[in-house]
């Protein structure tokens, strides 16, 4: 049987952390691979040279699924005079992909955090902060943006981030109830997930109304350390378990895209993807396998 789900390659298996591989060859690898398709961060509505070298990539590369990871401001009391232009600049964001693929998704968040950025204790920032006022702004954002998405024929979803005010799946379906969203759907990142203290376990994150939406997943995993809330590391090797969430998800009958990302990994590119691509399908065969090897079966 063939794997379920769309395999998205992100950014930052190529990018930042020290090295920055060209447009061009970020997409050849992951076509080479077998992604079916790539996650571009970040990228500006103005900047011109880089849409042209993404399109140009992309056609090139004969992938088939192509989305951005966006990250927005303006819901802090210090960034409300930015709130405007930040709902421009998505917007922009979003014509500029549907000229290279009608159908592609935005993966967006806020980043603002009304508590303490920076702490270990995600409890004490984010959403957990947040005013009124701060989800009535969250709440305009995402109904402008949402409306947008509509009218361009994209899709789109939110992206829990540990500090930002979407942090928790609780944060997603709060904000999205709350904008009436018609396009947006929550999404998870198994390692914002798994790290925040604030955070159910996967099961119960699950079964909170309105996750059975659930339209994106990505995936990397982490130790945590005594000095630092954690360490990012392969899919394979740290403390999240991947291939029981996974078998959660797929029990559920999740089709939506798993997204592959390596922050801070380091090594070789190529074969820090092939190494995601290669445990991810080694896990669908497994449980196809056998099925009494998932523990959600």
């Amino acid at each position: 049987m063939s794997f379920p789900n769309p395999l998205i390659l992100f950014e930052n298996h190529f990018v930042m952390h020290r090295r920055h591989y060209p447009m061009r060859t970020r997409l050849a690898v992951a076509a080479d691979i077998g992604y079916d398709g790539y996650e571009l961060y970040p990228m500006e509505p103005d900047d011109d040279r880089a849409w042209t070298e993404a399109e140009s990539a992309y056609r090139a590369s004969g992938l088939k699924q192509l989305g951005i990871y966006v990250v927005a401001k303006g819901v802090n009391d210090d960034e409300v005079a930015a709130l405007d232009a930040e709902i421009d600049r998505v917007k922009r964001v979003c014509d500029r992909l549907a000229e290279i693929q009608p159908g592609a998704y935005l993966n967006f968040t806020i980043t603002s955090n009304p508590g303490q950025a920076g702490v270990s204790d995600y409890r004490q920032a984010g959403s957990a902060c947040a005013a009124p006022r701060h989800w009535e702004r969250t709440q305009r954002m995402l109904r402008e943006i949402d409306t947008h998405l509509a009218a361009r024929g994209l899709a789109g979803n939110l992206y829990n981030h540990i500090w930002f005010i979407i942090d928790t799946a609780a944060a997603e379906l709060r904000a999205l109830r709350e904008a009436e969203a018609k396009v947006i759907r929550p999404g998870l990142a198994a390692f914002h997930t798994y790290f925040h203290q604030g955070e159910l376990d996967f099961h119960e994150t699950l079964a909170q109304p309105g996750m059975e939406k659930l339209g994106y997943y990505a995936v990397l995993n982490g130790w945590r350390e005594p000095a630092t809330p954690f360490r990012s590391r392969p899919l394979d090797d740290g403390s999240i378990d991947i291939a029981a969430n996974l078998g959660l998800l797929w029990a559920k009958g999740y089709a939506g895209p798993i997204v592959s990302q390596a922050y801070d990994l380091g090594g070789d590119a190529w074969l820090t993807a092939k190494r995601s691509y290669d445990y991810l399908r080694s896990i669908h065969e497994r449980y196809q396998r056998n099925p009494a090897l998932n523990p959600h079966h």
